[in-house]
């Protein structure tokens, strides 16, 4: 009976410090993508990916959400699926289109938490804004533009019709750099 007892507290603690260090390393890189989300927010917002149990019962299938009042100013949080943490916690690790989803996601709803709610807009902004992301996820300045390039070629042609616009484009209404000649 002793020696069950004392098994069954040394398995609680072990379990207790997988935990832990497993919950400590999800806050430390929540608060390295809010980093990068509040730069391209430009104000300081959070990310938040989900913890053990909230990655077991998610089936909300979105890549990530931002809710906006009903005045229309978002949230200062988004919440990213448990694969697009995934991805972006291993960025460099990832194949192409996993890397491409886990930027252009974070990307897009930093967007979202800078106000803007038209999902074309917002989306065509978030590739235009991928490579800054994935510069700041590891990636080296010519794979970070490549992987936005990949993304837009690829990926943006066969998106829902709200998610996409003819505007975004070189030159075109929503090309934040209209000025020079890098797109996206």
């Amino acid at each position: 009976m002793r020696l069950s007892v004392l098994i069954a507290l040394g398995l609680t603690l072990v379990g207790g410090a997988f935990a832990y260090r497993a919950h400590r390393g999800r806050i430390e890189e929540q608060d390295r993508l809010g980093e990068i989300a509040s730069a391209l927010a430009k104000r300081r917002v959070r990310v938040q990916c989900p913890g053990f149990f909230r990655k077991l019962v998610d089936t909300r299938g979105e890549l990530g959400t931002v809710q906006f009042d009903e005045s229309g100013r978002p949230a200062d949080v988004t919440i990213l699926s448990p694969k697009v943490c995934s991805d972006l916690a291993h960025f460099t690790s990832r194949n192409i289109r996993d890397a491409a989803e886990g930027a252009q996601t974070l990307a897009h709803e930093s967007m979202h938490l800078r106000g803007i709610q038209d999902e074309a807009v917002a989306d065509c902004y978030g590739i235009q804004l991928m490579a800054y992301v994935a510069e700041r996820l590891g990636a080296t300045p010519p794979a970070a533009q490549q992987l936005a390039a990949w993304y837009y070629r690829g990926v943006y042609p066969w998106k829902p019709d709200d998610y996409t616009s003819r505007e975004c484009k070189d030159g075109g209404r929503l090309d934040l750099r209209a000025n020079d000649r890098l797109w996206p």
